[in-house]
This record gives C-alpha cells, structure tokens and sequence, in this order.
C-alpha cells in the first residue's frame, strides 16, 4: 500500500538550481544595466552642460582656453560614443541618455566641427591662368629643428608669388616670452628671393613678386609705431597683424600676415610654481582681443580686393573669429579636405611629456586663410611640410 501526499504544495516540485541561477543572473544583469543607464546618463549629462558652458564663454572669457583646447574632433567623438553606449542602457535612462547625448552631438555639429561638408560633393576647380599664389607658414621658429636650407628648398618649390611667413624669429627655450631674438638675415633673403620685394615687422615675414606700395599698421601695431625704437621683444609680443599692399597690374591687393597671441605657452606651465594664471591668461586674452579687434577695424576700413592668412591659434570650435568671419569668406569654400588639420602639438626641447599627441597627423586647425572684396579664392589646400614644422603650410590661389 502507497501513501500519497495530500494537501498545499503535493505535487509540486522543488526548483531546479540551474532555474535558480537564471534568475539571479538576470536580476544581476539588471541592476548592472540600471547602474550603467545611471553612469552614461550622467556622463551625458556632464558632457552636455561642458558643451554648452564652452560655447557661451568661448571668445568671452580668459580662463576659456581650459575648455576650448580640446580638438573640435573630440566634442563630436564624445558625445557619438555615449550615443552608442545608450543602446546598452535599459529602463527609463536609455531615451534619456541617448536624447541628451545627441543634444550634445547636435551642438558641437553647429557651433564649429570643423567638418567641411561640402567637400563631400565637391572636387578640386581649375586655375585660372592669371590666378596668384599665396603660400602662408608658420615657420617652427625659422625651421630650428630642420635647419633653414630645408626650410629655403621648401618655400622655393612653391614657386609662390606671395609668402606669408611667422616665427620669422629665434627662440631660446627655456626663457619663455623673454627668449625671442630677432632675426638679422635681409642679406640671404634677398640672396633666396631675387626680384621679390620684403616686408618685415617683429616675427612675420612677407615675401612678394609685386612693389609693396604700403605698410599701415593694424591693432596694436598703431601704438608700437608711435613709440620710439620699441625693443624686439615687444614687438614680438604686440604686432602681431601686418598688413601690406601691393600693387597688381592696375590693382591694389592688401594681404594680411597673422600670428595672434598663443593663449598658454607650455614654458608657463609650472603648476606648483606660485604662478599667476589668472593674470597670465588675462593679459594673454586682452591681447588676443586687441589683435583680432584691430583686424577687423582694418578690414571695416579697407575698400580693396583682401588676402588674410596665417596662424590664428583658434580653431573651429572657438567663438574668437567669429567678427572676421563675418567680414570675409574663409578660403575652405574651394577646399576639398572633408575633415582639414593644420597643426599638431609637439612640445618645444625639454618637454617629452606629449607621447599621446605627438604624432604625424594633425588634431586641429589653427592656421586659416580668408579673402575679402573682389579677391577670389580658387583653390586652397593645407600642405605638409616633411616636419619642417609642427603647422602645415596654406596654399591659395586667388583672382582679383
């Protein structure tokens, strides 16, 4: 005889382990997920309020150069990732993660990615035979590293009718801002650039086919040219726009030579030092502001045909040019790069702290060129220079 069980659970069998475990494995893989969707959102949270904060205080603040100084590159890259790493969230904070990750993407897309989008669909335009050619560089401190004979050899392959040179100068590292010297050489420029006409003011260098018919100051410049006999190293410092008119056919072409004001030197960075940064960056922004401004008073002022190229130290991201944008057309319309670099970071002797952006390509661009009036530019590409120097070199073709 076989007694059966009778009464609440009879029948019913214990769980298995493995069921057990499946559970646990997916309330864990939950709260993992939840815990997750928490981080990326507030990651995309933080990201988002920077984004916003730096393009309000771009060009407006002196301590700004901190949040501009990443490539416009990166604050596309970032919030592309916490877009994609939304997907992986769960519950409420996967649509919130991703909507405030894409509101960051859609930001930094508007307000200078840096991307030239119609360069997707354009290719590279004829040259009409009577166009000129500007060739503009930052020359690495007169190609210190390279030696000038290479420097020399490069600038003559360009067979250019005019050059825009900066950093035509010698830099002692080591002395920051007091280790400019200025660079005696009039008798080998001429010995390089027979039948050119030369302009020189502080650090840059204008080279040309055409008589130069005049050298007006610009910005702070008017102020250095009333003082008597500045020392180089002001002027190094404070002229930092040339601007030299030549003289075309019938015409008058004005071409401006620009190396604005860096806004950190990494000489100055002694963290622990007692430095000052506030008033550092301070001074170096009011200088920025004065050159930039000087520029457009000038370009306001100026009825002929206009070449503007050289080394901002701005990039696309940043709100500084924003008033020369809005007097003259940036030489990227007849570019064909869809992403264009110009300058890499590489820091000077001494410093060997930059293995991650030391590398042959370039992170931003910083080095820009612009036309105004009845200029026009036709084609317009950024250049290697076989490491001659940290910044590529700008190649313009223009009519009048």
């Amino acid at each position: 005889m076989t007694l059966q069980r009778t009464g609440p659970g009879a029948g019913t069998a214990a769980p298995a382990p493995a069921v057990l475990d499946e559970g646990r494995a997916r309330r864990t893989t939950r709260a993992l997920r939840l815990w997750y969707g928490r981080l990326l959102l507030a990651a995309a949270v933080l990201w988002l309020v920077y984004a916003v904060v730096r393009w309000q205080v771009s060009g407006r603040w002196h301590w700004a150069i901190l949040l501009d100084a990443a490539p416009p590159l990166a604050l596309m890259a970032v919030p592309a990732m916490l877009l994609l790493a939304s997907a992986a969230a769960c519950g409420r904070r996967r649509p919130a993660a991703a909507g405030t990750a894409a509101a960051a993407l859609v930001l930094a897309l508007l307000t200078g990615s840096g991307l030239n989008w119609p360069a997707l669909f354009r290719t590279e335009a004829p040259v009409p035979p009577d166009a000129l050619r500007v060739v503009s560089l930052n020359t690495q401190y007169w190609a210190v590293d390279s030696g000038e004979d290479r420097l020399y050899a490069l600038l003559h392959r360009q067979n250019a009718d005019v050059y825009l040179l900066q950093e035509h100068v010698r830099w002692q590292p080591g002395l920051g801002e007091d280790g400019y010297r200025r660079l005696d050489d009039d008798d080998r420029l001429r010995e390089e650039f027979p039948g050119y006409h030369i302009a020189r003011r502080g650090e840059l260098l204008t080279v040309s086919r055409f008589p130069i018919l005049a050298t007006p100051p610009v910005g702070p410049g008017v102020e250095l040219d009333r003082a008597e006999a500045p020392p180089f190293g002001t002027v190094f410092a404070r002229d930092k726009v040339m601007r030299t008119d030549l003289r075309v056919a019938d015409r008058v072409l004005s071409v401006y030579n620009v190396h604005i004001t860096v806004q950190l030197a990494p000489d100055n960075l002694a963290l622990f030092s007692g430095f000052d940064y506030d008033a550092y960056f301070r001074r170096k922004f009011a200088w920025r502001q004065e050159e930039i401004r000087g520029l457009e008073e000038d370009l306001r002022r100026n009825r002929n045909p206009v070449v503007i190229a050289g080394d901002f130290n701005t990039t696309a991201a940043m709100r500084d040019l924003d008033g020369v944008r809005s007097l003259a057309r940036d030489a990227l319309e007849a570019n064909t790069d869809f992403l264009p670099l110009s300058w890499k970071f590489r820091a000077p002797a001494g410093f060997d702290w930059d293995s991650v952006l030391n590398r042959p390509l370039p992170f931003w661009r910083v080095d820009w060129a612009f036309t105004a009036g009845d200029a026009t530019a036709h084609r317009y590409s950024l250049r290697p220079t076989d490491g001659i120097s940290e910044h590529r070199m700008q190649d313009l073709w223009i009519t009048l």
